[in-house]
């Protein structure tokens, strides 16, 4: 059964939106060392979204100059400044084009309350160098196509643009910090390709007590088709880990959940039961941990999050975690007290048969996985020509996405962008092959209910 795609992603895109696109990408090139002409899309984002929006989109630009003319991609002052202080030398990862690579599109293939605009002010332009200016335009390009998986990189990054209401400026920053992130602290794509086996190799009691308690657990979608991870805080207690361990373990379920994504559906469903629930269980460690994840990691990435079944000691608790939420997570909580509040946005036969429903799933079971579970992770040679044409791919939607953002009208505007989805399809089935060569396999996989 088809989805329909909602607004705001690269199928749906308004005009205005695509001109705001056309911009994070050319800042990521310029930053990147890839030449794009990008002086009529850069020109919009210094004049204004209305007018220059509009002109962009017609194909006009607002300030023509002899650089449009001759091909030169002279930067403006303000994209200049956005990356001027973190370009390194040794950072060249350029690109040749020929003239029949861009003639011819690819065919085939928070301790405290912080209001709106405290969490905008956390975003402005001149915290894009702070999160760069220790990383090499190399690194940043390659954890982003890291970090790419079934996803189409626009979507990716259009999570960013909506989070911070189409500024480019602070969707950049957000992108940049949320890459220095993954580079240098958290490091979630190492969690998720080592998976639960890594915890055992390296021997973290903590960790691995959190993954055979199965104190969260992927299984089912909802009426959206969005995955659901069913969280079971009975199961905690703060003395049973440390907070790197928790920390590990909470990004590991956050990266299974996100291989369970499927285009159109880009974001998933958290149902925290708080069946048997008491004090002892209490840790806002955690909580605070998985809040700043969803606002400044992973934005739109969170359907719903249902607290169901809160007993009568969790009104004092909830009154000092609302004070945390960003407004736009806190719009995403639903309370539930029984089958039928659950049924209003979970079928039936995934909500599980304690608490009312027809999925009979042994939340309770885990699959340890082996050095025979992962005999692929060994076929280097069969990885690196699935890598092989995972560059070439990702080199297409690279001059497709040039020619896009140097498009002089509409219809030219709109076949390279139809090129850049196409190629998608294709980088998404890349990754589908190339997965189990790269990522460990997890309780998932083992059990059948994971299909990349």
């Amino acid at each position: 059964m088809s989805m329909e795609v909602p607004k705001g992603r690269v199928q749906t895109l308004s005009r205005s939106e695509e001109v705001h696109l056309k911009q994070l990408w050319a800042h990521l090139f310029q930053h990147w060392g890839i030449h794009v002409n990008s002086e009529q899309v850069l020109a919009a984002q210094k004049t204004g979204p209305k007018t220059a929006d509009a002109s962009v989109a017609n194909g006009t630009s607002p300030s023509s100059s002899s650089h449009a003319k001759n091909g030169d991609a002279k930067p403006s002052k303000k994209s200049g400044k956005l990356f001027s202080k973190f370009r390194k030398a040794t950072s060249s990862s350029g690109s040749s084009e020929s003239k029949d690579s861009r003639e011819r599109p690819r065919a085939t293939s928070a301790a405290s309350r912080r209001s709106a605009e405290d969490i905008e002010q956390r975003y402005v332009p001149s915290m894009t160098h702070q999160a760069f200016n220790d990383l090499s335009a190399k690194e940043v390009s390659e954890n982003f196509w890291d970090m790419i998986r079934t996803d189409y990189p626009d979507n990716l990054i259009l999570r960013f643009l909506r989070a911070r209401k189409w500024d480019t400026d602070k969707a950049l920053g957000m992108l940049a910090h949320t890459l220095h992130w993954r580079l240098k602290e958290a490091r979630p794509d190492a969690i998720i390709r080592g998976g639960e086996r890594a915890a055992y190799e390296d021997n973290e009691t903590g960790y691995i007590k959190n993954i055979e308690l199965c104190k969260a657990s992927l299984h089912g979608f909802d009426l959206k088709g969005r995955p659901v991870v069913l969280v079971r805080p009975k199961l905690h207690h703060a003395s049973d880990q440390t907070e790197d361990e928790m920390k590990k373990y909470c990004l590991l379920i956050i990266e299974q959940a996100r291989m369970f994504l499927k285009e159109p559906v880009d974001c998933a469903t958290i149902l925290f039961d708080l069946t048997g629930f008491s004090m002892s269980n209490m840790d806002y460690s955690p909580v605070q941990y998985l809040i700043s994840c969803f606002e400044a990691q992973y934005p739109e990435c969170l359907g719903h999050l249902f607290i169901h079944k809160a007993p009568w000691i969790f009104p004092p608790i909830w009154n000092i975690i609302k004070n945390w939420l960003d407004p736009v997570v806190a719009s995403k909580i639903v309370f539930t007290k029984n089958t039928e509040d659950l049924a209003k946005y979970l079928p039936m036969k995934y909500i599980p048969k304690y608490l009312g429903g027809d999925d009979d799933y042994d939340y309770d079971s885990f699959n340890k996985p082996t050095e025979s579970s992962d005999t692929k992770l060994k076929d280097i040679e069969t990885r690196d020509a699935i890598l092989k044409d995972r560059k070439d791919i990702i080199q297409s939607f690279i001059e497709a996405t040039k020619n896009w953002i140097e498009s002089s009208d509409e219809t030219t505007s709109k076949k390279w962008l139809d090129a850049k989805i196409s190629i998608s399809k294709e980088l998404t089935e890349n990754y589908r092959k190339l997965d189990p060569y790269v990522r460990s396999r997890s309780t998932y996989d083992l059990n059948g209910t994971l299909k990349v």
